[in-house]
């Protein structure tokens, strides 16, 4: 399998994963459930998996530069406010309305390239053009249910 065709398919499991952990979410909200403990449990199951999937190779990638290892826990802090932020945000408003909201994630990823990654990562019209229609795909349904 090619690394285009692996990533491709890696994406669409990322998907999957996330609109399903959200859609559960949402229902553990609407019971009462507190949004803090949920998104503790996300965060506890997944190191848990990741855990599990490293084990077969315990010592293969383990040291992390000085400066691969602050990306890492700034990654995980935004990691941490955009989950429990969508589960305040959901016990508050139904989930086809927050989802599509959700779905701008391609375009603000592509603004966050172009003013952090300049230089790193190239964006094409195209790129653009097509994170644009999804998101208003998207946000299309959302308005429209």
């Amino acid at each position: 399998m090619s690394a285009v065709t692996s990533g491709i398919v890696l994406a669409l499991a990322a998907v999957l994963s996330f609109a399903t952990a959200l859609f559960i979410g949402k229902q553990l909200v609407d019971d009462g459930s507190p949004v803090a403990v949920i998104a503790f449990y996300e965060v506890a199951f997944g190191l848990t998996f990741l855990a599990a999937a490293r084990a077969r190779s315990p010592r293969a990638g383990l040291m992390l530069g000085r400066g691969a290892l602050g990306w890492t826990a700034a990654a995980g802090l935004c990691f941490a406010v955009a989950y429990t932020s969508f589960y305040a945000a959901m016990s508050r408003i139904d989930f086809s309305v927050g989802a599509p909201i959700i779905g701008a994630v391609p375009l603000v990823s592509y603004a966050f390239v172009l003013i952090v990654l300049r230089g790193t990562e190239r964006l094409t019209v195209r790129s653009v053009l097509g994170a644009t229609l999804v998101v208003g795909g998207v946000g299309l349904i959302g308005v429209t249910s």
